[in-house]
Order: C-alpha cells, then structure tokens, then sequence
C-alpha cells in the first residue's frame, strides 16, 4: 500500500467555478488515474481560498505551494513538472498580495 504523499486542493468557490474549475477537477482526476499518481497523491475540492481575482487556484501541501490562474495547459504543466516530476512549477505560484482583500 502507497503512502500519500501530496494532497491538493482544488477551489471550487463561485468565482473560480465561474471560471470552470469543474473541468479542471475532471482533467485532473483523470491524469492522476492515468499516471498511476491516484496512490500517492490525495485529491480534494474546497470552497473559496479567497485568491478570487487569480482563479482557479490549486493548494498543494506539503507546502503551502498555491498555484494560480488555472488552464488546462497550466494545471498539465503542474501534473508532468510537480506532481509527476517533483518540480514545482514556480512561475505560476500564487503571492500573498494576491489574497482578497477584506471589503
């Protein structure tokens, strides 16, 4: 039995859903199955991780690493450079300053 050893949260909060997060949900469970990672990788939808402007975002832990800005082309990058490869994918991480602001 495989130990997990990543856990991802992909945001399913209205701005980044408007934003189709649910394809991006479905693209990467499929890879996970495909790429034999579905062992070591636990995969989770959340609600809003308040990067609203910046979605869809994916939250990977160990970490914190929050990636941003979300495509399929992108989260395929993450899959094959971080999931797959150990290596972040570094100009797609997220910053503080893109936190929403309390209104």
């Amino acid at each position: 039995m495989s130990e997990t050893k990543l856990r991802l949260y992909l945001c399913t909060g209205p701005h980044c859903s408007a934003r189709n997060s649910a394809a991006l949900r479905d693209q990467l469970e499929m890879a996970l199955w495909a790429r034999g990672l579905d062992a070591t990788v636990e995969f989770h939808t959340s609600g809003c991780q308040d990067h609203c402007d910046y979605g869809p975002n994916l939250l990977i832990w160990p970490g914190p690493i929050r990636y941003y800005g979300l495509t399929p082309a992108i989260l395929e990058q993450i899959i094959a450079r971080h999931l797959k490869g150990g290596e972040p994918v570094t100009e797609q991480f997220a910053t503080p300053e893109m936190r929403r602001k309390p209104r």
